[in-house]
């Protein structure tokens, strides 16, 4: 008999690879998420470094006070921005899981049926083999009931 061949075997291939992609980009979501809350780490620091500054004696002159009063403002915007990003950032990354998750029940699916077909190609394997089996019995039986004569 032949080999066993599951007729949706490109079927399942193609829709590993999209599993596979949808990991990587996945993952490349969640790295950019990681960067930019070090981002914000970075800025917090650089903030609340200015901030003291601000308050000890270091400012003794207006345009001073007024040029780190600036710096501050900017340090602020650029919080709000990374924090946007980074919601940005979970809302793709929850669509790319959702993505993800229909990938792999879709891969499954096809795997359980490959795995269905596999037992039932073995099933029908083992039914011929034992059909020849009881073939060579009953003959070696009748060649001996030949000789019985």
């Amino acid at each position: 008999m032949k080999k066993f061949q599951f007729k949706f075997e490109t079927v399942l291939k193609v829709k590993e690879k999209k599993e596979e992609k949808l990991k990587r980009e996945l993952f490349k979501l969640h790295a950019l998420q990681v960067e930019q809350h070090q981002i914000l780490e970075k800025i917090k620091e650089e903030k609340n470094k200015a901030t003291k500054d601000k308050s000890n004696e270091f400012v003794t002159d207006i345009q001073s006070l007024i040029y780190l009063e600036d710096y501050l403002n900017f340090l602020r915007k650029q919080i709000d921005d990374v924090n946007l990003k980074i919601s940005e950032l979970q809302i793709q990354i929850n669509d790319k899981r959702d993505e993800v998750i229909q990938a792999s029940k879709e891969k499954k699916i096809f795997e359980r049926l490959k795995t269905h077909h596999l037992n039932d190609y073995n099933k029908i394997i083992i039914s011929n083999e034992q059909k020849v089996l009881d073939d060579i019995a009953v003959n070696k039986f009748n060649r001996k009931e030949q000789h019985n004569y």
